[in-house]
């Protein structure tokens, strides 16, 4: 990993240029990335269980995602260039709150800020039903969360509260679904409330680059470079809703600022 910046490759992804068409190798790369996924995910679920009575905090778990996470970016050809880590600090649980464009986006998360703060991430729970991958989600304290019932989805933001404030920094992406072109979709309240409940800081974080290479909808994913962008941590929101609005367009502004200029003006338009 390197804490790299090229300002004339984050302009030309930002500016919406497309991905070419996968090809076969492309195709071959990331099957085998998916075969990679699976298989260490069969090793990974009885490694836990043997550790859980000697490692509770997961420490293992955390060692292993990294490795899982390296392997399939360097199965497709993905490097990831991380820059602000240092605004991590070690043993503080956070409220992450990332942009997402692509599938990529959970790997490179793994590969950047799993070392420094123990990370789980708020999913949709359809994946939980996913045998083998939902198992191990279940297993390591990821949270499922019911999108279509607002009851369930609270409940979910519950759980997520709980586990920040006792074990873990979860991370949300507030759009709330993976963007088409890279443009910033509007934020939800989620995460804000989660870190309002719980008293944690929010860790807004960028990543730019992901969706040129597997943007929505497609199998393969091309090679390339990921940047995530790790910005200054923002202090707990209050719970009123316009403390907790203004949380969440500052922590909006800081994900747009470290996206190319063209989708930073595009974030800018269609925020609201």
């Amino acid at each position: 990993m390197r804490s790299l910046v090229q300002p004339d490759a984050s302009e030309e992804r930002g500016a919406g240029a497309a991905a070419a068409p996968a090809g076969p190798v492309e195709v071959v790369r990331t099957a085998l990335a998916h075969v990679w996924a699976m298989l260490f995910l069969v090793v990974l679920l009885p490694v836990g269980l043997l550790c859980f009575p000697f490692d509770p905090r997961q420490r293992m778990h955390d060692r292993l995602s990294v490795v899982w996470a390296r392997g399939a970016l360097w199965l497709v050809g993905v490097r990831v260039e991380a820059e602000g880590v240092q605004h991590v600090r070690p043993g503080e649980r956070y409220v992450v709150a990332a942009n997402h464009q692509s599938a990529l986006d959970i790997l490179a998360l793994l590969v950047v800020l799993q070392g420094r703060t123990p990370i789980r991430f708020l999913a949709k729970r359809a994946l939980f039903r996913v045998p083998v991958l939902g198992w191990g989600m279940r297993l390591y304290g990821h949270t499922p969360v019911d999108r279509g019932r607002a009851r369930g989805a609270l409940a979910d933001l519950g759980e997520a509260q709980r586990n920040v404030m006792r074990r873990w920094s979860t991370v949300f992406f507030p759009e709330g679904t993976r963007s088409p072109t890279g443009r910033l979709l509007p934020f939800r309240l989620g995460a804000f409330r989660t870190a309002s409940a719980a008293g944690a800081r929010l860790l807004p974080v960028t990543l730019d680059g992901s969706g040129a290479l597997q943007p929505k909808g497609r199998y393969a994913a091309a090679p390339g470079v990921i940047r995530v962008v790790v910005h200054p941590p923002l202090e707990p929101p209050g719970a009123s809703s316009e403390e907790l609005r203004a949380s969440m367009e500052a922590c909006k502004a800081a994900v747009a600022s470290a996206l190319p200029a063209a989708l930073r003006e595009a974030a800018e338009l269609g925020s609201g």
